[in-house]
């Protein structure tokens, strides 16, 4: 008789198969993500590998002038020790040829996502594998991802796991001590923590997330998790005002059934 699968297990177990389905019932050959040396991209990348095998997985390592470099040097590491192929592709030079520059903080970080997602989809289509994504339930919430951007994926395994709850998924999965307690930053300038940016930590943030996915009163959310209510005001705010990113473009309805709306794909 087998052996109960505790909760952890079976989350990690549906997440490899879902890797595997995706792929076979699309008929690609493998999958392609971009590596960043943290903890999301090296999880996505092991379940990856679990799933399809090192074979079928294309790493992409993106490095530009605000890159920290132990993340980069994190990110060649990983990728030598799973034996998976990978390219490094430095995107300063793209960069220079758009009429922006650093000086427009967040257009130029938004600028530099969407880059290194024409160069995933671009390595993607020409071998014919899907590209992954990495963000997880926490960054999808908040809509803290860029639109086209990092959020430019054709699925996303770990985008129903919080990211106070990541850790320990990712250690389950052998993914190396170095990774499991960095401090989690995007890297798109210098100096830029996720924590920092948006004014809280993620234990804080999950909590409040976790109460609102269960309909519970802002007020109780805040009584139970030792939270100011300050803190629920700010993440509910965040979600209402990023809704636009978790949904498909908007589409003027015209006729009776429209795309993004009330339309239902079939097949006969």
């Amino acid at each position: 008789m087998s052996q109960k699968l505790s909760g952890m297990e079976e989350n990690i177990k549906l997440i490899r198969e879902f890797i595997s389905d995706k792929v076979e019932k699309t008929g690609a050959d493998g999958v392609t993500l971009g590596l960043s040396g943290g903890l999301d991209s090296t999880t996505v990348l092991k379940l990856s590998i679990d799933a399809l095998g090192e074979e079928r997985v294309h790493g992409i390592i993106m490095p530009e002038s605000a890159s920290p470099e132990e993340d980069m040097k994190d990110a060649r590491w990983i990728a030598e020790k799973w034996d998976i192929e990978y390219d490094e592709i430095d995107i300063d030079p793209i960069m220079e040829s758009f009429p922006a520059g650093p000086e427009e903080k967040l257009p130029y970080a938004n600028l530099k996502a969407r880059t290194r997602a024409c160069i995933e989809y671009y390595i993607a289509n020409v071998e014919h594998k899907l590209v992954v994504g990495t963000g997880n339930k926490s960054e999808l919430l908040l809509g803290y991802t860029t639109k086209y951007g990092d959020s430019a994926a054709d699925f996303l395994p770990i985008g129903d796991i919080y990211k106070s709850d990541l850790r320990d998924l990712a250690e389950k999965i052998g993914v190396p001590e170095r990774f499991l307690d960095k401090v989690p930053r995007a890297g798109l300038w210098e100096g830029q923590t996720d924590e920092e940016e948006l004014g809280h930590t993620y234990e804080e943030i999950d909590e409040v997330l976790k109460g609102i996915e269960k309909q519970e009163p802002l007020k109780k959310i805040a009584e139970k998790n030792g939270v100011s209510k300050e803190t629920v005001e700010d993440v509910k705010e965040m979600i209402d005002k990023t809704a636009h990113k978790r949904k498909f473009p908007t589409v003027l309805k015209l006729r009776s059934r429209t795309v993004g709306n009330d339309w239902r794909e079939f097949s006969r």
